[in-house]
């Protein structure tokens, strides 16, 4: 009879584990999200660590487990995005600055173009009486003004070079600002592609 009993004990014992082992066996496995209730609650899978939170690519308040992986992504993404907007804005703001600088600086060369032009007539007809004067007082008098008229000329085409350069520094300038919302506008869009991608369901 005692025999029996033990048999019959072991035999619950060992059921019991059985009853025990099934729902450990049916926890749902955590992984991004899957439905959890207690925000900032963290815990590590063999997986790696997860956080109990909102998913801030979507806007839904629902709280699941998201990894930190994908949280860390998700929020970069978001800061990019937002960051995008005031860059954008601050981009478009210069673009009616760069254009008074080019037309200012246009006008600019314009006004040394013809100075310089008039310092070359000047420069030539100052050379040609100078090979025609005929006293050494002549010969004195337009060598220094032939001397006077090359420096000129050389000024006015060195600032001629400069504000080209200045030109084109601010046309470069323009299109990097009229290109920059395409550029931010994709890395914004891969920034969040890739979030979605470390953030998906089950991983």
């Amino acid at each position: 009879m005692l025999r029996k009993f033990a048999s019959i004990s072991v035999a619950l014992i060992v059921a019991g584990g059985v009853m025990v082992a099934v729902p450990a066996q049916a926890a749902t496995k955590i992984s991004n999200g899957v439905a959890c209730k207690k925000a900032g609650v963290t815990t590590k899978t063999s997986g790696g660590t997860y956080k109990c939170a909102k998913n801030p690519l979507t806007t839904s308040t629902k709280l699941t487990w998201l990894s930190m992986d994908c949280l860390t992504s998700a929020n970069d993404a978001i800061k990019g995005q937002k960051a995008a907007v005031t860059t954008n804005a601050n981009f478009k703001a210069q673009i009616p600055v760069i254009d008074l600088g080019i037309t200012t600086e246009t006008a600019n060369r314009a006004e040394i173009q013809k100075k310089l032009d008039d310092a070359n007539a000047r420069l030539i007809a100052a050379d040609a009486l100078l090979k025609a004067a005929k006293t050494d007082a002549d010969k004195k008098l337009l060598t220094t003004a032939v001397t006077s008229w090359t420096s000129a000329t050389r000024a006015y085409a060195s600032k001629i070079r400069s504000i080209d350069l200045t030109i084109k520094k601010l046309q470069s300038a323009k299109i990097t600002a009229t290109n920059k919302p395409t550029e931010l506008a994709a890395n914004v869009a891969d920034a969040r592609a890739s979030a979605k991608l470390i953030c998906t369901k089950g991983f």
